[in-house]
This record gives structure tokens, sequence and C-alpha cells, in this order.
């Protein structure tokens, strides 16, 4: 058995990918002023939990009110806690946490940084992967992946998770490939499976809580290449696996820093995934730094226990670990998998760490080729460059044999591989990875592999689901494949009996009018022989003839600060629908929204969480909350929504709410609510409509332009005489002569303001500099706005620069205002 060092020091050991140079190593690790992760002791109560953080007046995200971290929920049971501290220092903090009863320990928040045969275009330039002395190496130093697809060129049936600066998923060599969350519908703004992420379709920004892990470095996505850019598709590079899906967690930022607190977030996410169904199997990490963390330690032992292998780049400082603690390379779990970096020429690369006792084996990792954002290429050297193709080559071994334990897994990768004299006596295994002895050694039985697509259909009765399965080979088996097909739901129908490995079939799901709404199941049995796999495939139906309906509270009411009743808000419906789905619009005004709790009770007493502490320290909320707790129930009567601030020094207003329902029924008469958009050209204005009526039978529309002068078209284009601001107003009449009135402001110009953009920067760190000039404006000062927001009000001299540190994002929209009420033009900057 190997064994690791387990030391206790704290020395930074940074990790970087795209730099093949020795790092100095600082005497003391680095860690965030504002945060400190808890561990509470086994059988620590919620007020104990609450008791430690009033210590040191710390916040945490606790969505249930019950003192359980919800972005650390997968690890020790709920017992670790990340501490947001403003006002105590870390070390005072420590000092006082570390005295408690209630816990096991605290530490810093340490920070880590990032450790860079097929038809595709430039796959000759992979020398990792088929090495023919283009690079001036030697033929065997590449790890055989012709030879291993051969075999197999993977499964997206098998789920890679990427922790490092992000992924770019609509890469063009990355998307097939990007993991998709089934439960999740994307762009909708609803944490659709409750896992405290909005729209991770395809991963997450653990530093932002934000459900798009879009890499602004360009590491991870180099990272994600290798293990998997899609493979003949005539088009870059291509990964260890041609087929594979990677889920992405962003931690590092756009400089390639990050904190283990985050780091640990991600690792919590990719667990949650895993004990949730998704056959998440490894997580690749490219990146080091920070002293020895029990907190990550302990996360990793989760990582663990949920069989996942842990595959981490040993460093690029080019020293001994064995004598300088690595981490995370350097943790002591079965399940770390610890990767130097080896060159064309089959020697380890002079960048590298190694270790005889902390670095398991090798793999290519000096000028490696791959993509980055932007659906570009460039080759980085890095130990973070050697990982990705262990963790491609662990993929890949899943596909053919999925049955594999974590420590099979490790066993087989480090077994399997090619005796490199540059790493003997450097690494647990003096080896170099080779997958396509991976694979042989993986003795993949013979036979077929069915994936589909979707698995899961939503639609009206009377429609057809039609489900997609493609039918793949495993070691080159060639039989006949026998489909049978069983389900709730009469009339669902094969397109063919049987199959070979390459073609494709569907499955079609008829349904009528009358077929009752509700969830359905089938099944696809796959049978050859002895060989026998299933697929289960969901539908759910909805009636014919639902409808939105909307009701609305506009009666302003202000939030009590820290008050455990708070406050109430009704709205009374008198009409009797059936409901199959709703969803509340809030608009609240509110510091430091991680205080609030809202709520939403139905007439028969059913209530539902909108929304509950979440969003940390972020102003106000502005969004929709979907549920379906009240589905099937009625609308009529009381519907309260309730809101509770529980924590002192915060103040907020609810402006409005409204709650939509999608529904069966018919509505009795309702009056309509008058509204409109409107867009300013100049003295011009273009005028929209935008109304509601819950009969939808507005049947007139009266406009007031304020100058004399009126409409009664529904979307009318009026031009005003000269330049001011008018008071318009629009009045709806419905079928039954019910009225509503809206009145807005609207200024307008003669005034032709010009605006160009003179030249713009922005650094890899996001330093951003951008000129603009413009012409047209009599005004003494003008506003300066980007992205919508005025960001200036200065002197009308027609240039302005604007200049922004570690600005995030790569496209700024920019325009200008002045008193006369008139606006340039928009232009825009984009970085790519």
């Amino acid at each position: 058995m190997k064994y690791k060092l387990s030391a206790l020091s704290l020395a930074l050991i940074p990790a970087l990918a795209n730099a093949s140079v020795e790092i100095n190593t600082p005497s003391q690790p680095a860690y965030k002023h504002d945060s400190v992760i808890v561990v509470y002791k086994e059988g620590s109560t919620a007020s104990k939990r609450r008791s430690v953080r009033d210590l040191v007046l710390a916040k945490i995200s606790d969505i249930n009110n019950d003192e359980v971290d919800d972005k650390y929920k997968n690890i020790l049971n709920g017992r670790m806690a990340n501490y947001k501290l403003d006002k105590i220092s870390v070390k005072d903090a420590l000092n006082k946490i570390r005295q408690d009863s209630a816990v096991l320990y605290a530490e810093p928040d340490y920070i880590v940084t990032a450790s860079a045969m097929p038809d595709d275009s430039s796959f000759a330039e992979l020398w990792g992967m088929h090495n023919t002395g283009q690079t001036g190496g030697v033929d065997d130093a590449d790890i055989d992946a012709p030879e291993a697809w051969d075999i197999s060129t993977g499964s997206r049936d098998v789920v890679v998770g990427v922790i490092d600066t992000g992924v770019d998923h609509s890469h063009p060599d990355l998307a097939a490939n990007a993991w998709v969350n089934l439960d999740e519908i994307a762009g909708d703004g609803i944490d659709n499976d409750g896992n405290g992420y909005i729209d991770d379709v395809h991963g997450i920004n653990a530093i932002t809580d934000a459900g798009d892990p879009m890499d602004d470095n360009g590491h991870g996505t180099h990272v994600s290449g290798t293990i998997g850019a899609s493979g003949n598709n005539a088009l870059g590079v291509v990964g260890v696996n041609h087929e594979v899906s990677i889920a992405g967690c962003k931690f590092l930022d756009a400089s390639g820093s990050g904190s283990s607190s985050d780091a640990i977030k991600c690792i919590d996410y990719m667990v949650n995934l895993k004990n949730n169904g998704v056959n998440l199997r490894i997580l690749n990490n490219s990146w080091g730094g920070g002293g020895f963390s029990q907190a990550l330690s302990d996360a990793i032992t989760s990582s663990e226990q949920a069989d996942i292998l842990f595959v981490a780049a040993a460093g690029n400082s080019a020293m001994d670990n064995d004598v300088n603690d690595s981490y995370p390379s350097g943790y002591s779990h079965e399940s770390v998998l610890s990767i130097a970096s080896t060159t064309s020429s089959d020697t380890m690369s002079s960048f590298s760490q190694w270790g005889l006792t902390t670095v398991d084996m090798g793999a290519p990792g000096s000028a490696i080729l791959s993509t980055i954002p932007g659906g570009g290429y460039d080759s980085f050297s890095g130990t973070s460059m050697a990982t990705p193709h262990v963790a491609g080559a662990a993929a890949l071994v899943l596909s053919v044999n999925p049955d594999l334990t974590t420590s099979e897994l490790k066993a087989l990768l480090m077994n399997s591989g090619d005796d490199n004299a540059a790493l003997t006596g450097k690494t647990v295994t003096g080896k170099r990875l080779n997958v396509y002895n991976a694979l042989l050694e993986a003795d993949p039985t013979p036979g077929f592999k069915l994936s589909v697509t979707p698995a899961n259909v939503s639609l009206t009765a009377g429609e057809t689901a039609t489900y997609s399965f493609d039918v793949g080979s495993i070691a080159q088996w060639e039989g006949e494949v026998a489909l049978t097909l069983t389900g709730s739901l009469d009339g669902a129908v094969l397109s063919t009996s049987t199959v070979i490995p390459g073609e494709s079939f569907q499955v079609t799901v008829p349904t009528t009018a009358d077929t009752q709404w509700g969830d359905y199941a089938f099944t696809v049995t796959a049978t050859s022989g002895e060989l026998v796999k299933a697929k289960t495939l969901g539908l759910y139906v909805n009636p014919q003839g639902l409808n939105d309906f909307t009701y609305s509270n506009d009666v302003p009411a202000a939030i009590p600060d820290n008050a455990a009743d708070g406050i109430t808000s009704v709205i009374t419906i008198a009409d009797e629908l059936t409901i199959f789905d709703s969803s509340t619009f809030l608009n609240i005004s509110h510091t430091y929204i991680g205080d609030l709790v809202v709520t939403l009770t139905s007439p028969t007493g059913t209530q539902a969480t909108l929304h509950n502490k979440a969003g940390g320290s972020a102003d106000d909320i502005n969004q929709s909350f979907d549920s379906s707790a009240f589905n099937g129930e009625l609308t009529k009567g009381d519907w309260t929504l309730k809101l509770v601030d529980t924590y002192a020094e915060d103040t907020g207003t609810l402006n409005n709410w409204s709650v939509s329902f999608s529904a069966l029924g018919d509505v009795g008469p309702a009056a309509p609510v008058a509204d409109f958009d409107f867009a300013v050209n100049h003295l011009a204005v273009n005028f929209t409509d935008t109304s509601y009526d819950a009969n939808d039978d507005i049947v007139s529309w009266s406009w007031n332009f304020g100058d004399a002068n009126s409409s009664v078209a529904q979307n009318p284009i009026h031009t005003y005489a000269q330049s001011g601001t008018y008071d318009v107003s629009l009045t709806t009449t419905d079928s039954e002569g019910q009225m509503d009135i809206k009145t807005m402001s609207v200024s307008v110009s003669d005034v032709d303001i010009e605006l160009a953009v003179k030249r713009a920067y922005k650094s890899r760190l996001g330093n951003l500099r951008v000129d603009i000039t413009w012409q047209g404006s009599p005004a003494d000062m003008v506003d300066i706005f980007r992205n919508g927001e005025k960001i200036d009000t200065v002197e009308n001299i027609g240039i302005y620069r604007d200049r922004e540190h570690r600005i995030t994002g790569s496209q700024f929209v920019y325009k200008i205002c002045d008193a006369s009420s008139a606006c340039s033009n928009e232009v825009t900057v984009n970085f790519e």
C-alpha cells in the first residue's frame, strides 16, 4: 500500500498552469481577510452554532434558518460553515471561535491559484496524444490515445467535474460535451432543481453563486479541452475522450486566484450532483496553494465517500513534495491521484514537482495545445495540463467498465502506465500515463451502450413526445440488439424492434386531448443474449386549455427590521381556477437580502418558501419564484405573502408583488391594468402597449401625449414639436366597460449627440481603459452611462476616459445624456 505524507505545515505552494517556471515559496500562506471556515463538533445544536456565529457577528448562507451552511450541506453532514466577517479580523475571530466548546476546528480561508488520427484540424500538434516526433521528442512519449480509441472514444454517461477558472461551454469544440443539468430549465431565472443555484445548466460560479461557470481566464477551458474536446468534427483539437460530459465549477477568478472556501463549495456542488443520480466520477483539480486545510481535507473525504476520484496537479515549483508539502495534491486520501508533468522527450518537465511518496505518476504537460475561451486554441505548460490527461483517461476507462470503484480506477491508471526513467525514484509508480494499456486492463466486456436525448419531456395533451436513441459499441462488439418498450400510457411505439451499434432509433408517445394530465414513465429494454440494458424515459402531460392568470398587489409596505412577525400582504382572488403551476414576482427594496425570509400561503394553508436568506450581502429582490407546491389546488380565496427580516441593521420595502398561475378555468369580469413602454428618438417616440387583462378583452386604447395631441391606436408613434418633458397617459377599456389609466413622464429633445469610441483596452487582469468622444450637446455637464448604469457626471469637454480595475465581463455599452434630456447613440466595446 502507498502512504502519503500528511504534514501540517502552512506553506503556500502555488501551481500556476500557464507558465513552466519555478515559483518561490512564501513563508506564510495567503488567506482571505473577511472569511473563516468553521467545523462544529458532532451533536452541536442549532442554538449552539448560532451562539458561535454571534461571537464574531458572522453571516452564513442559510436558507432554512437551521444553522446549516447551504453551500456545504453535503460535507460532514452539514457541520461545516463559511463565516463571512465584516466587524472583526480573521485573527481575532479565530481566537474567539476556537475557544467555544461547540467548535471542532476553525481555520483561515486560504487563497489558491491555477496550476494550461481523428480529422480534427490540429490533431498533429497533440504530441501528448500521438507523438510522431513532431516536436523533436521521442515517439513513445505519448499516452497511446489512437490505440485506445479503437476500443472506446468515450461516453457522455460519464461526467467529469472541472474545478477551475470555469469552462467556456459555448466553445465549438466543447459545446457538444458540456454537461447539461436535465433538472434545470435554462434561462427561466428559477432554481428548478432546488439545489440553491439558479439556471445551473452546465455548472456554477462558486465566487458569485451564479448558475454559469463561464471562464474569464482561459485555464479551465484549456483543461477541459484536454479532457474532452469533441473528436472527428474537423475542428481544432481532440480530447482524451471524443464524448464525455464536462461539468464546470468556477472558483478561480479572472486572475487565476481563488479561496479554499469556494473550492470547498465546488466540491460540495459536485458531491450533491453525485448523490442525486448524476454519474459524476472524476474531479479535475489543476490548481494548488495555501497551507494544509482541514476543511478542504474534510471536503475531499466527502468526495471520496461519494466514490469520486480526485485528480490533482503536483505543482510547478520544481521541488520535492515529500519535503515541501503541496496541496491539494498532497492530501493523504486514497482517492487523491497526484500528477507530475512530462515532456515530448519523455523526461520530467523542468518545472514539475515530484515526490516519491506524494506524487503518483506523470502525464504529458509541456507545450500542450488545447481550447481557450472564445473559440480559440493555445499552448500552455504545467502540471495543470498533465492532470486533465489523467482525468480524461479515467473517464475513458469508465466508459468501458463503469463498475470500477474509485480505488480500483486509481490503481488501474497507476499500474498500467509506461515505465519512465525520469519518474522512477521520484514518483510512487515511476510511470507515465498510457491510456491504451489502461483500457486493456479495464477488461471491458464487449457489448453495446445506449444514449437518449431527451430523457424527459413535458407537453400539452394532444402533442407527441419523441425520444431519440443512439446505439454504441463497447470493445468493437458487433451483435444485434432486440428492443422492447413498456410504459404507463398506451400508444407508445418503437421505430424498430432490432438495431446494431452505430444505428439510431426513436420512441414516440402520442397523446390525445383526453389524455389525463400527470406523470408517465416508459422503459426501453435492450437485449442481446445475456447482455441486458435499460433506459427509463419520463413524460409529463399538461391538460389542454391551460392559460396564464396574473393577480397583483401594488400597495407598498415597509419591512420592519429584525422583527419576527414581519409583515403580510394579501391578494384576494375571486376566480376558481385549478392550478398546474405558479410563479410569484417580488419587487423588494432591501439592504442585505440574506436577512429576508419570504413565504406565500394559499387559501387552503399550503405554504411555499420563495426566498430564505439567500443572496448574501446583495441588495434588492426583483425576480420571479416558481413553485409547484400549490398544484391541484383552487385559486379562490386569500393568498398571503409574508416577509420577515431576521437580522438587525437592515431596512427595506415591499414595493409590489404578483402571482401568476398556469391554470384551468374561467375568470370573472376583471378590470384591465394599463401599462406601456416607450422608446425615444430625438422628438419622435414609439409607444408600446403592455396592458394586461385577466379576461384578455381590452377593446380600446386612448392616449394623451401631454401636448394637446391624442391617439386611439394601440401602439402609436408620436412626434413632439419641441424639446421638453411631457406627462403621457394611456387609458384602456375592456368589453365590460371597465377602465384603467397609466401616466408616465416622457422627455424628448431635438439635440443630436453623436458618440464614438476612440480607443479601448482591457488587460488579462481585467484592467479597463476606454476613451469615448462625442459632439452635439450644448450642455455644461453630461452623464456617462456604462451598461445601463450611470458611472459619472463630468464637464462637457467632448471626451471621457473610463478606467476600472479588475472589471468582469467582455462587452461594455456606453452612452451619454445631458440636461436637455437628450441622449446619444449607444456604442459597444467588445473584448474577446
